[in-house]
């Protein structure tokens, strides 16, 4: 791709909310090479206010497998829309079948993606990718999907752009609430239901000496769904922090988040948002290899990562393993003292 070309690029991501997130230097680097090309994004309806005001995005397109863009006729519709857009590359970040399919009969002309799917033949342009090797971080991974076009990597720098409604949302919140001072965000991620969390009684135990030995503020952290989690969780303290709920959006989370000193939680989309604005986490890993800290850690801001001390695993096979318990040798005391370094 040569700078002033006028190309019209589109990146396709339609996974989870940190995978995108962990996406964005794509954009970053498309732009720095080629202040002129349309950039567009192709992702789920519920990763659009990432890239919302973003100034490398051009167009924010909603992929909808159940709706409009479901079986053979929403195959045809998702051609005619990618055909009229008249793209001259598009990048399958992380590839989808159907897309690919798509993106292929639309007769986009370069079509980069990993070579390692059956259905890679759909990409004139394979990038030699193996995720579930580990051998590097997704956001490195999502980036070797550049070489295609030439396009060289200057910038690593993740960030969400946040305006100001945003940013009154998180001081409303925090008016609100009596937030001051330094204030540790905690999200316990639906600990009760995972082996790959560190436990409800144990995030409670950590609020509760947050709250009474370091007189710090606490904010609870909910996810959409999350509601019985939280209830669980308020039985087991004897302090209960304030609470943002679920249905705040992942633009106000990330304001409220910015505005806290340090955010502990699990491997979530909850983190990766927190990096995005450039707030500390301390994040609980397991030891299970294709989800750990290599591929999956906080990038661009300052984090620790607690994962017992233990040998990596393939996967988790629950309470067969003599070490289905590895997350509770991460000790209290251990976290605690990660979270005065931040206070």
């Amino acid at each position: 791709m040569m700078p002033n070309s006028q190309a019209r690029i589109l990146i396709c991501r339609t996974d989870r909310i940190g995978d995108v997130i962990l996406t964005l230097p794509v954009l970053t680097n498309l732009r720095l090479q080629d202040k002129n090309a349309r950039i567009h994004f192709l992702g789920a309806e519920y990763s659009r206010k990432i890239l919302e005001d973003n100034p490398y995005l051009d167009k924010y397109l909603i992929y909808e497998p159940k709706g409009r863009h479901a079986g053979f006729n929403g195959l045809l519709q998702l051609v005619k829309e990618l055909r009229a857009e008249k793209y001259t590359a598009v990048l399958h970040v992380f590839p989808r079948f159907k897309i690919s399919l798509a993106a292929f009969i639309a007769g986009i002309p370069m079509r980069a993606g990993v070579s390692s799917k059956w259905y890679s033949f759909l990409y004139n342009k394979q990038v030699k990718i193996h995720r579930s090797r580990v051998e590097k971080h997704e956001l490195e991974y999502n980036l070797d999907l550049l070489k295609p076009l030439n396009v060289p990597v200057k910038d690593k720098t993740i960030k969400i752009w946040l305006n100001a409604k945003d940013n009154k949302f998180a001081a409303d919140f925090f008016k609100k609430n009596k937030l001051t001072g330094k204030v540790v965000a905690v999200h316990s991620g639906g600990a009760s239901g995972s082996m790959f969390n560190w436990g409800l009684t144990r995030y409670a135990k950590l609020i509760d000496a947050l709250t009474e030995k370091l007189k710090v503020r606490v904010l609870l952290i909910e996810g959409k769904g999350e509601e019985a989690v939280t209830k669980d969780l308020f039985l087991r303290l004897r302090n209960r922090p304030p609470v943002l709920r679920g249905s705040a959006d992942i633009r106000q989370l990330g304001a409220v988040l910015k505005k806290c000193a340090v955010l502990i939680s699990k491997n979530t989309g909850t983190m990766h948002t927190a990096a995005a604005v450039q707030t500390p986490t301390i994040s609980f890993f397991s030891p299970v290899y294709v989800i750990s800290e290599k591929r999956w850690g906080p990038r661009g801001n300052n984090g620790i990562v607690l994962k017992p001390k233990m040998r990596n695993c393939k996967k988790c096979t629950g309470e067969t393993c003599i070490y289905h318990d590895c997350m509770e040798t991460i000790k209290l005391e251990e976290v605690f003292e990660k979270v005065k370094l931040f206070l």
